[in-house]
Order: C-alpha cells, then structure tokens, then sequence
C-alpha cells in the first residue's frame, strides 16, 4: 500500500506547496509520465481485461505476421472501429502485448495532460481528484479510458462553439467506444448558469428514472446493436447508494459555491460536464456499469471543484477549506478502490513486464492467461518487428 501513498502523496505536497506549483507544467509532465510509465509497465494488473485486450491484439498482430491487410484483420477484432484500427497500427511496430498496453496507456496518459495543462486552474488538487475518481481504472479498462480522455479535446470546440469539430470529436470517441456518443449532449446544453433550482429538480427526476430501471435498460438495447459486449450494464435490481451519495456530495460542493464560479464560457462549459456526470450517475443507479457512462463528464467535476477551490484561496476565505475537504474525500475514495482490487491482488505486489514469470497471489493471471509462453519470455514475441529473426 505505501508504494500507492507515496503516488498520492506527491501531488498532496505539491498543492501545499501553493502557487509556485498550482500551474506548473513541468511538474504535471513529470508526474504525469512517471504515472504513465508505472501503469503501462505494470505486468496484466487490474483484473481480466488486459488479458482480453491482450489476446485480440495478437490475432490482429498474427494478422499483420501473415500480409493480411486492414480489412481482412477487422475482423479478428469485436472492437469499435477506431480501437481496431489503433491496434492494427501498433501491429505494424510490435507483436508483443505488453508493449501494444504500454502505448496504449502512454497516449491515454498524454491526453490526460492535455486536458489539465491547458484550462485546470490547480494542477496538484486536480490529479489528486483523478487519482480519486479514475485513476485505478486506467489499469484496465483501456478502451474506455482512452475514450473519454479523447472525448476531453472537443472541451476547447465547445467553448468556441465550433459545432463540426466538436462533432469531429464525438465521432472518434464513439469509434473508440460507443457510449462515447453521449459526450454530443454538451453541446446542446446553454453556455449559461442554470438556476439552483432547476438543477436540484432535474437531478431527482434522474434520480426518479434510474430508481425505475428504464434508462438501464435503453442502454442495454443500445449496447446489444454490437457485437461488442466486452462491458455490459444489466440492470441490477439494486440501487446503487454510493452513485447517490456522490452526487448529493459534488451537487452541495459546487451549489454552496455557486457564487464564486465566474459566469464566463470556459467555466459554464465544465460546469455543464459537472452537472451531466451527477445526472448520468442517478440515470444509472440501478445499472451494474452505468458510471462508466458517466466517466466521460468528469473532467467537469475536477475542473469546477479545482475552480471553487482556487477562487477560495484567492479571496482568503477559510484558506484550503474546500481543496482540503477534497483531499480528505478523494483520499477516502482511493484507498477504497484500492482496498476492494487489492482482495483479487490486482495492484500488489508490484511487477513490471520486465521480468518473467506472474506473481505466485495474482489468481486472476492464472485462470485468464491464454498464452503460456509469456510466462516463460515476456518478450517471445517481438516488441519490434524489425528485431524479429
């Protein structure tokens, strides 16, 4: 667990450090690409995913192996067109999985920083809210991941109002994962403050259309018109109270603060992300993943409590009350992802790919290795195609 302390440890002292390092962009490149390499070099961790995604792309890496072209590969692959074509392109450079996951999560990684070093108004507060919210799940759910982290260039089309390259943007991600499609709601939201009022009351009515199961099952209908059903949200006959109590957490955050949030574009337009990832989340109370839907609105929440938390300090308020209430929260929220992962020894002990063999406790690898070989040489196959015999 101290190897993940010191991860979030960083940031924490980075912030209390103050503005020498709130908008410092070496050290969000620094912290950002040592996270990257830690998660990307991490040998098949966060559960049976990788090992999914690990198993297509070699049949589409056996594919490039034998001349095949791109169309005769898609096939290989129940993918989204996009992610498809990504793996076909890392093919071309290496047969080896792990490498084929070290790209991946490095260019996951490098639009993660795009997306905090251009608008985030506190670097630190901001990553140590993502390690909060989405940082475990970059170990794994790859695809989505690299979804919504795509899906946060069209921010800067909305707030200009360029509506065909924002489309441009929805387009990709839906190709990249289909529930991608609902980030094209954003533009349709007004670039103004919605009154209390209306948010409180448009948040029970989701809350209301969640508790009844519909929206779960409209998602179901919409995922079963693919192939695809490496991540499904069946209904659970169970409302999910964490979902709730989340929402009811950020929508007292920002509505407390509401006079501090300046009604200008930029920070209407991660408002609106904000507002949507709370209704998302009572969309799909009773739906098994349905916060996954909600991930691709996040960025609204660490820009708007980043925002509020920042415009404390600067009219010296109760100094850090909101950024260190946040802190606490996410903290809260970290060591409980990682304690529910941990029980399936899917983060501990840490292993790169860079030595051979599994961990002995990592039960997971066991049942799901489809390839023994990696076991015995992680790099039998190449990890570039011009190093092959």
């Amino acid at each position: 667990m101290w190897l993940y302390l010191i991860i979030f440890a960083i940031p924490l002292f980075a912030y209390l450090k103050g503005p020498a390092v709130n908008r410092n962009k070496k050290f969000l490149a620094y912290y950002l690409g040592a996270l990257a390499l830690f998660v990307g070099l991490s040998d098949m961790f966060g559960g049976y995913d990788r090992f999914i995604y690990g198993e297509v792309f070699d049949n589409i890496a056996n594919g490039v192996t034998k001349g095949f072209g791109y169309k005769s590969i898609i096939v290989l692959t129940y993918f989204e067109p996009a992610f498809s074509a990504l793996g076909y392109l890392i093919a071309l450079i290496t047969e080896n999985r792990y490498i084929y996951i070290l790209l991946i999560t490095l260019l996951i990684y490098f639009c993660l920083y795009k997306a905090f070093e251009k608008y985030m108004p506190n670097y630190p507060l901001a990553i140590m809210i993502f390690l909060g919210m989405a940082f475990f799940f970059t170990f794994t759910y790859l695809r989505q991941v690299l979804a919504f982290t795509v899906a946060w260039f069209g921010v800067k089309y909305l707030i200009e109002r360029k509506v065909w390259k924002f489309l441009a943007v929805v387009v990709l991600v839906a190709m990249l994962h289909k529930s991608g499609i609902v980030f094209a709601i954003l533009y349709i939201l007004p670039l103004k403050k919605i009154k209390p009022a209306i948010v409180i009351v448009t948040l029970m009515l989701c809350a209301a259309a969640g508790l009844s199961g519909v929206t779960g099952a409209l998602y179901d209908a919409y995922a079963d018109t693919t192939t695809m059903h490496l991540n499904s949200y069946n209904t659970d006959s169970n409302a999910r109270v964490a979902y709730f109590i989340e929402v009811v957490f950020f929508t007292w955050i920002i509505l407390s603060n509401y006079k501090s949030i300046e009604p200008t574009r930029r920070n209407i337009a991660y408002l609106n992300m904000a507002w949507t990832f709370c209704a998302i989340l009572l969309l799909f109370m009773r739906s098994g993943d349905g916060g996954r839907v909600a991930w691709f609105f996040i960025l609204g929440i660490i820009y708007t409590v980043s925002l509020i938390s920042t415009s404390e300090q600067n009219h010296r308020k109760i100094k850090n009350g909101i950024g260190s209430l946040m802190i606490v929260v996410m903290l809260g929220l970290y060591l409980r992802v990682y304690q529910a992962w941990q029980n399936g020894y899917y983060l501990y002990p840490y292993k790169t790919f860079l030595t051979n063999g599994q961990r002995p406790e990592y039960t997971t690898g066991a049942r799901f290795e489809y390839d023994q070989n990696y076991n015995r040489d992680k790099f039998y196959r190449p990890a570039f195609r011009f190093l092959k015999k």
